[in-house]
């Protein structure tokens, strides 16, 4: 049975009282971020061609949009039926995705890439059958939908005294729709010192949002090195001769730890790092052909860090499409994050990454998981409304 003969099925079951309120949800918009139908599309009592004229303006989340509008008419039971309708239909889909032989989204980056006009959404069925089988390995959701939390950005692009960071825009943008597609809300700063990126962390830790949230991210993109050994942010004002002006990365896990961020406490903190690690190249040549809440708690825990280049190594970017690091999470994240957990993510980026043909050579780019203390899988549930 396919989409439509299942949505068919359960607006059968509606009086025409009722379905004249299902088209009213349809014309007006079923939630703040639906298209409505336009009037002149949808002038019919027939359900069959409700059906098909919400197929042809929702292609890909009709579904979903028609179990909204039950909702919002308080008919739960058959908001019920058709999810669990819906479900049926979509979980083979599902599961055969992920079966199916690793191909092209395991390859690199081609050099006309674009980002993703959308995100692959998760199917309901997906999410309910993993957080019933794996429900205490898996950070649960504070929402019967996606992922509800804040997301801090920080994108560093002119300095006073370094090379201005082209591209860094495009970063940003690219981002910033991915955060929100992925239902976070986004701050975001651009240009600070390294104290002002420390006021900026402090004041995100702070703020009330994370108490009703399951989750957050924080995402810098700057100059960068390293000193005593500690990875650095550089802010927009640093100099060689006076090496001040910078932030710790450390500093990110204090900010947010339990001590200084309680309402985070069991929840995932993720941090995405685009910033060099010092000067080296990244590549070796080797000349021998054998090397093919009021308790005890963690004081720091649920933390994964993903950062662009190994320690010492240059983070490369391109000028004209942003750096490579933010491309690839974009990419993987918009394909795959319907059905895969976030280290698993990383994994898939790592791997396109390390065989990307831009490093080839002495120039080489591989992402570095950092000081990760996730105890559970940490699934992103895109999509759901």
């Amino acid at each position: 049975m396919d989409i439509k003969r299942v949505m068919t099925d359960v607006l059968e079951d509606l009086l025409d009282k009722e379905l004249k309120q299902f088209i009213w949800q349809l014309w007006n918009g079923v939630t703040a971020g639906t298209e409505p139908i336009p009037r002149a599309k949808l002038q019919t009592s027939d359900r069959e061609d409700v059906v098909d004229c919400m197929v042809k303006q929702y292609p890909d989340d009709a579904g979903k949009i028609a179990v909204q509008a039950l909702r919002n008419m308080k008919q739960n039971e058959l908001a019920r039926r058709l999810e669990l309708k819906l479900q049926e239909v979509q979980q083979p889909v599902q599961e055969e995705a992920k079966n199916a032989p690793e191909s092209m989204e395991l390859q690199p980056i081609q050099s006309d890439w674009h980002r993703p006009y959308r995100i692959t959404a998760c199917s309901q069925q997906f999410k309910y059958s993993l957080l019933k089988q794996e429900r205490n390995e898996v950070y649960m959701p504070t929402s019967s939908s996606w992922r509800k939390g804040s997301a801090l950005l920080i994108n560093n692009i002119k300095f006073d005294h370094l090379s201005y960071r082209n591209g860094a825009e495009i970063d940003e943008e690219n981002m910033e729709w991915l955060l929100r597609a992925l239902g976070y809300s986004v701050e975001k700063h651009t240009d600070l010192s390294g104290d002002a990126i420390n006021r900026a962390v402090k004041n995100f830790s702070k703020r009330h949002e994370h108490q009703n949230s399951d989750s957050t991210f924080v995402v810098i993109m700057s100059h960068g090195d390293r000193f005593d050994n500690k990875d650095a942010i550089l802010g927009v004002h640093y100099q060689r001769k006076n090496p001040n002006d910078i932030f710790f990365v450390e500093d990110i896990f204090t900010h947010l730890n339990s001590v200084n961020c309680p309402a985070l406490i069991d929840k995932p903190k993720v941090i995405l790092i685009h910033a060099c690690r010092g000067g080296d190249d990244g590549g070796v040549y080797v000349r021998d052909s054998a090397f093919e809440s009021d308790a005890w708690v963690h004081k720091e825990k649920d933390f994964v860090c993903f950062m662009s280049s190994l320690p010492d190594v240059y983070a490369y970017r391109n000028p004209h499409n942003g750096s490579y690091f933010f491309n690839y999470i974009v990419d993987v994240f918009s394909t795959s994050a319907y059905i895969y957990d976030i280290m698993e993510l990383f994994r898939r980026i790592a791997l396109r990454m390390e065989i990307d043909p831009h490093f080839r050579d002495k120039k080489k780019l591989l992402p570095c998981i950092e000081r990760t203390t996730l105890v559970k899988k940490f699934y992103l549930f895109p999509g759901l409304m």
